[in-house]
Parts: structure tokens; C-alpha cells; sequence
């Protein structure tokens, strides 16, 4: 036989045993039908013992073609690959994994197709069949004939991992090699998106088939279960699909619900047994995946249910089925013959979904998002940034970091959930904000969690600062190694909410393993309270909880002494004592306790009157606590906006909070610096602020009201008991919470 070879066939192996004979039966057939010399490589990657004595078995048979056998340690398939094209004979260069099987005609025709193009051309099979798991029929598309953007691929792997080119193709664009547990993945999709930058087409191989075997266990499809694509040279890609021009319409997936009801009308005419066993399979199936699903994720699914959305943001049309040829349909009974499993998918030919890869709009948001970020070395990632504590947090985090010489023009935030809630006013000017389209939370309850890492590969950020954004705290639990890959990730834990009869909860403490805080730089509170619940409860101690005393603006301001609070000496009911609640109106802050404290003052003979101010974000319930409030005389006085400083605060004497939990209620910091006393339940950080006596008063918690009329009458009573709280509240909030003293914070524990 001649050393010149007009074909490698490059067959990697890994842990596939006994499936890897029918794939090389299938790819003996193959070779036989080729007209020229070739040669069967079998890349043995850490190869299991049952693989490898298939391996050896099928080298010592005897065959019309050279067969070698390669051993490498790599564990993966790019570098896998890579072996096999350097050690490959052939012109032209066959890739298949060792679970998979070809029809008879596909290298020949493979080869042919690479021949006759007009340029470089990588041919993939012009029909895919899985088989398995997920039944069903994939037609391959040519790059060159268009019909789709880079949005697509973004979205989907538009070729299968099977490939016929040139070897000199493989040569120049080796296959990433990207190590197993790294989270990066799968690398023949990277590979794909590579070689459409370098300007090479794909096209597919007429009347050929591939037979892609989908395992519960095992297999690349469970390997990137939880992969995303690493970093690449996206804006080549753009220039390589351009999108076209005009309004953006997110395609259809073609593939009906999974469903009892689907499967009942698809297989009905072929036997009840077959019905039964489907059934069977996916009802237990779909317990055990909702008890893994987040409470949002939940709220889509069975919103989407009701909705009878299916498993995508569209509901799918019918579409006109592609016409499978004689020559096709005779290749799949041949395949069946060797792997009977195939036979499942070519009894139900006609009925399989057929899949169309396009994008759903998951590529759209990406791409919006990536494009308004820009060059971003640091993110903060928020729910949206508003007016509340945690809003003001993510400024003070973005400012100090745009502020830093080294994030100085390429800080941003990203915003995940209810666009509306921003107000990009407060955002600065020199600040770059995306916020997520929001149809990314209509996604597939798998794909959901996967677009942050994605996101976070492409853009490529030095450091993640999530403030709040429980989206990145859900994907960090099965994506924890792409999205801390070469960056450091910081989390938020201010306090712990609680629910129901006060149990306590927040979502870095929903995953019950919570591996991914090995990985994270650390989590960061704003109080010593907290810092010592993240020890006890997660087992973190310092320096991996950095506590960071928040600001609540850039500046430090004088303190106010010409106010009410300073100098009002006298009260009556014509001049009475003014307290300001200036709290969200939600059950956390307890203003139902602010009825049982007005009804106590009135009840004592206090002259003292209460203001709300707050958005209501109050259940059906919130009506009844309006009316008792306005029946204890409390005044509703609205929302407001701009902090603390946006209310007439020289006109009150002191401020209430009520709260049950707490971090370290930025409110009072700011009420420190505006020379407002406060009088506040000891919960949460609220004693690292108010130093009873010192800096405010304490009451033992919400319900305290006996604690809180004391206090009330201890303050209208001492006009200097009032000055020596104001005095030294703001001497402990400028020493503490000064923009200074935050920004070199940061800079020494997070930037350097």
C-alpha cells in the first residue's frame, strides 16, 4: 500500500467500551466505500480498560486499511484531537468520537465536498440523527448559503463535532484544548466559531448521515452539561455572520413540548406500550428536576405551563418537514442494523422533532449586553439600581472603582431583573450600564443560569463585584469555575431576611453545598454582626469576609445644627415632637409596628406625631395597615426619592426604625450626617451605628413599644441628651462611613 494516503480517519476514544464497536463497524463501511488509500487512527485518550481492549481487539483484525492505535494522557478531547491530526498520514482528515456512527457514503462524499468548493471548506454530515435521550432529525446548514448571523451560533452549536477537511485545515486551526473541569466547553462548537473567523465555510455533505448517540451518563452532551464557551474573538465573528439589517426577530425553535399528551399523539399509531413507557419515564423525571428549580424558576415554569408556552419563549409554528431522500432512509436502517438503539428513532422517523438551530433570543441578549459594556475590566452586577440601600451600595462600589488608576474608564454595571425599577439618572455619566433584555427570564430553566457565565467568559472582567444579584449567585452554583476563571468574584451578604415565623434566608444559603465559596475571592458585609453569622452559619472568616463601611455619598457634609432636632426645646400639641419612618411600607420594616407606637404615645398623653414616607410594597393585607395607621394618626406622607436628604429632615426630631432584620440600614448613616437622632430596634448591624446613649437609642427589637415611647420621652425631654447623640452620631458616621475611608478600603482589600 502506498505511504501517499488520501485519508485519516481520526477516531478519538475515552471511556466509550463496548459502544465503540458498533461506531468502528459503522466506519469500516465507511472506508470501504472511499476510493483510495486510507488509514484508521484510534486516539486512545486515558482510555478505560474495557475501551482499551476494544481498541485492540478491532487493530488486531484483519482489514483492507492501515490501522494504528495512539495512546495519549491528555483527559481531553480537543488536545485529543490535536494528537491525532500531528500524527495523521492523510490529505484529508476524518473526526469522529468513538460513541458515534457514520453512514456508508460519508467520507467519500465528505472528501468530495471539501474537493470541489471554490475555497477552504470544512463538510459535516447533511443529516444528523440523535438517538437515546432526546430523539431526534438535524439538517446541517452552509455557512456559505447564509439564513442565519452570529447570534445563532452564539446560541448553537450550528455543526456537529464530525468533520471532513483537508488535514492542512486541522493543522493551521488546532482545537483548543480546554482542561475537563475548567467549565469551558464543548471545544468542537469553539472550533467551529474559530474557523468561521479565519473565513473558512462549512457546508454539508449531500445525502450523508451521522448518528448521534445522546447517553443518560457520561458522553460529551453530560460533559458540558454546565460548560460555556470560553473567550474568542467575538467582534470577528460579527464581521464573519453579520446580522442582517432591520428589526431583530427572535426565530422559533422547531421542537414540540416533551410532554404525556405529545408523545401520546407521535407514537399512538405504533403500540401502547410504547406510550406507557414514555410516560412513565418523563413523570418522575419532572419531580425530580422541580425540586432542584429556584422559586423564580418555578414562577416561569408554571407560568409557562398555564401559558402553554412549551420550553421556549415562542410557541412553536408548524413548519413544512424536509424531505428525507430514499438514499438517507436506506442509510438509517443500515445504521440500525449496527446499534439496534437507532432503531427507536428510525421507527418514530417521521414524527421526530426536527431541530433548527437558531437563536431563541438568548444570542440577542448576550450580544446587546456585551456591545453596551464595552471593555470592561471591573462589573458590578445589581438587580437594577434604584433608590434603596443596596442601589446606593452598588454606586458607592462602581464609583470607588472608576475613581481607582487601575479601573479608571473601564468600570460598568449590568443590571439582571425589572428594568423598570432603574433609575439611570443616578447612574454617572462616565459609568457604562447594560441591563439584560428581559426575556432572558422566559428561557429554558437550563438555560437561564448559563447566560451570566457566558457573559462574563465573553467580556472577560478582571473583578465581579455582586451586589444583591441573585442571578449570579444561582448560576454560581453549577457555573462557578468559568465565571471565577481568571477573575476574582465578590458577593454580598448584608443580613439575613426572614420568612414565615422569623426563619432566616438569603440565596448565597439556598444551595445547601455551596462549593462555589472554595472558589469566590469572598463575601462582603457592611457590619460585625453579619461578619460573625457568615463565620458561624458558612464557615468563612477573614480575610475571605471583608467588612466594608459603606458611604452614603463622596463628600462629607457639615453637621446641620441650625435643625429642629438641635434646638427645639418646647412641645405641645401645637408644636409636637415630629419622628419620620422613611422605610419601604414591606412586612420586613414592620410598620405595624409604628400603629402600636403612635397608639402608645397618644395613649401616654405624648405630644408627638409620626410621618411615613416609602414606596408601598405591601400585600392585599396593606390596606387594613393604611387605615390603622391613619386611625392611630400617623401620616402617609408617599414615596420619595434621592436618599434621606430629598426629606424636609431639619424639620423632624428624630427618626423610628422598626425593622425585624437588618444589615447596616444606610438610612441611618445618612440620618447621622443629617443631625437627625435615631431611636431603632437592636437587630442585624443596627448596634455597629447607634451606640445606645452615644449615637441614637436602641429599644430590644420591633415589638419593643415600651422601649420606644421611653425613648421618645428621654428625647423630648433633654434638648442636650438630643445634642449628644447628633454630636457624636456624626463624629462615629464620619470617622466610620467617610467616602475616604471607603475608597481606600476597597482599594487595599479588593483592587489591590
Amino acid at each position: 500500500m502506498s505511504q501517499a494516503l488520501l485519508l485519516s480517519v481520526v477516531v478519538t476514544a475515552h471511556g466509550e467500551g463496548r459502544l465503540l464497536r458498533p461506531t468502528l463497524r459503522s466506519i469500516d463501511a465507511a472506508i470501504r466505500y472511499v476510493d483510495g488509500d486510507v488509514e484508521l487512527l484510534l486516539v486512545c485518550d486515558t482510555p478505560d480498560a474495557e475501551t482499551l481492549r476494544e481498541v485492540t481487539r478491532w487493530s488486531e483484525l484483519p482489514h483492507p486499511y492501515i490501522v494504528r492505535v495512539e495512546q495519549t494522557e491528555f483527559g481531553e478531547s480537543g488536545a485529543a484531537r490535536n494528537a491525532g491530526v500531528t500524527k495523521a498520514r492523510g490529505e484529508f482528515l476524518a473526526l469522529v468520537d468513538g460513541d458515534d456512527l457514520v453512514s456508508d457514503n460519508y467520507f467519500a462524499v465528505g472528501i468530495d465536498t471539501v474537493k470541489n468548493a471554490p475555497g477552504e471548506v470544512v463538510a459535516h454530515p447533511e443529516w444528523m440523527l440523535s438517538f437515546g435521550r432526546h430523539p431526534l432529525l438535524w439538517r446541517t446548514d452552509s455557512s456559505a448559503a447564509g439564513g442565519f448571523d452570529y447570534r445563532d451560533l452564539l446560541r448553537h452549536n450550528l455543526w456537529p463535532s464530525s468533520s471532513v477537511a483537508r488535514r492542512a485545515t486541522f493543522a493551521t486551526h488546532a482545537y483548543r484544548s480546554l482542561p475537563p473541569g475548567h467549565g469551558y466547553g464543548p471545544e468542537d462548537w469553539l472550533w467551529n466559531i474559530e474557523t468561521v473567523i479565519a473565513g473558512i465555510a462549512h457546508e454539508p455533505a449531500p445525502d450523508t448521515s451521522f448518528y448521534y448517540r445522546l447517553r443518560e451518563s457520561g458522553g460529551v452532551n453530560n460533559r458540558h452539561r454546565y460548560s460555556v464557551l470560553p473567550r474568542f474573538n467575538l467582534e470577528g465573528l460579527r464581521r464573519a455572520l453579520p446580522a442582517p439589517e432591520g428589526p431583530y426577530t427572535a426565530a422559533v425553535q422547531v421542537i414540540p413540548p416533551r410532554g404525556p399528551k405529545r408523545i401520546a399523539r407521535a407514537v399512538a399509531r405504533r403500540g401502547r406500550a410504547v406510550v406507557v413507557r414514555a410516560y412513565r419515564g418523563i413523570r418522575p423525571l419532572g419531580r425530580r428536576l422541580s425540586a432542584r428549580w429556584s422559586p423564580e424558576l418555578k414562577t416561569v415554569v408554571y407560568r409557562t405551563a398555564r401559558g402553554g408556552r412549551g420550553l421556549f419563549v415562542s410557541t412553536p409554528r408548524r413548519r413544512e418537514r424536509p424531505v428525507i431522500s430514499p438514499v438517507v432512509r436506506a442509510q438509517i436502517r443500515a445504521a440500525a442494523e449496527f446499534d439496534p438503539a437507532i432503531s427507536w428513532s428510525a421507527f418514530a422517523l417521521d414524527s421526530l422533532p426536527i431541530w433548527k438551530p437558531r437563536d431563541d433570543g438568548y444570542g440577542r441578549v448576550l450580544d446587546r449586553a456585551l456591545l453596551e459594556l464595552g471593555d470592561a475590566r471591573a462589573l458590578v452586577t445589581v438587580p437594577w439600581v434604584g433608590v434603596g440601600g443596596a442601589d446606593l451600595v452598588s454606586l458607592n462600589y462602581a464609583r470607588a472603582l472608576q475613581q481607582s488608576e487601575r479601573f479608571r474608564g473601564r468600570t460598568a454595571i449590568l443590571g439582571t431583573y425589572l428594568e423598570e425599577r432603574t433609575q439611570r439618572d443616578l447612574i454617572p455619566t462616565d459609568i457604562p450600564y447594560a441591563h439584560l433584555d428581559a426575556r432572558w427570564r422566559r428561557f429554558h430553566v437550563d438555560l437561564q443560569p448559563r447566560l451570566l457565565p457566558q457573559l462574563l467568559a465573553l467580556l472577560g472582567p478582571e473583578l465581579v463585584i455582586s451586589v444583591n444579584c441573585f442571578h449570579l449567585t444561582q448560576s454560581l452554583e453549577n457555573y462557578h469555575r468559568p465565571i471565577v476563571e481568571g477573575r476574582r468574584v465578590y458577593a454580598t451578604l448584608f443580613a439575613f431576611d426572614r420568612i414565615g415565623d422569623g426563619l432566616p434566608v438569603n440565596p448565597i444559603t439556598d444551595d445547601n453545598q455551596r462549593r462555589y465559596l472554595d472558589h469566590i475571592a469572598g463575601l462582603i458585609t457592611d457590619n460585625s454582626t453579619t461578619t460573625a453569622l457568615i463565620g458561624d452559619i458558612l464557615g468563612l472568616e477573614p480575610p475571605r469576609v471583608l467588612t466594608h463601611r459603606q458611604p452614603v455619598s463622596n463628600v462629607t457634609p457639615e453637621l446641620p445644627r441650625g435643625t429642629s432636632a438641635y434646638n427645639n426645646e418646647y412641645f405641645s400639641e401645637k408644636n409636637p415632637f415630629r419622628l419620620v419612618w422613611p422605610h419601604r411600607l414591606d412586612e420586613e420594616k414592620r410598620p405595624d409596628a409604628v400603629v402600636a407606637i403612635a397608639r402608645a404615645l397618644r395613649e401616654k398623653g405624648l405630644p408627638a406625631v409620626i410621618d411615613i414616607w416609602g414606596q408601598r410594597v405591601l400585600t392585599d393585607e396593606g390596606d387594613t395597615l393604611m387605615k390603622d395607621l391613619a386611625d392611630a394618626g400617623v401620616v402617609y406622607r408617599g414615596p420619595y426619592s434621592g436618599g434621606l436628604s430629598a426629606l424636609p429632615t431639619h424639620e423632624y426630631h428624630a427618626l423610628l426604625l422598626t425593622s425585624k432584620s437588618e444589615g447596616l440600614p444606610l438610612v441611618l448613616v445618612q440620618s447621622l450626617f443629617e443631625g437627625l437622632p435615631v431611636i431603632a430596634s437592636a437587630v442585624g448591624g443596627v448596634p455597629d451605628i447607634v451606640i445606645d446613649g452615644e449615637t441614637g437609642l436602641l429599644t430590644a427589637g420591633p415589638d419593643d413599644v415600651d422601649g420606644y415611647v421611653d425613648a421618645v420621652e428621654r428625647l423630648m425631654a433633654s434638648r442636650e441628651l438630643r445634642r449628644t447623640v447628633i454630636e457624636g452620631g456624626y463624629r462615629h458616621a464620619a470617622r466610620l462611613h467617610s467616602w475616604e475611608s471607603f475608597v481606600a478600603t476597597v482599594e487595599e482589600s479588593v483592587i489591590s
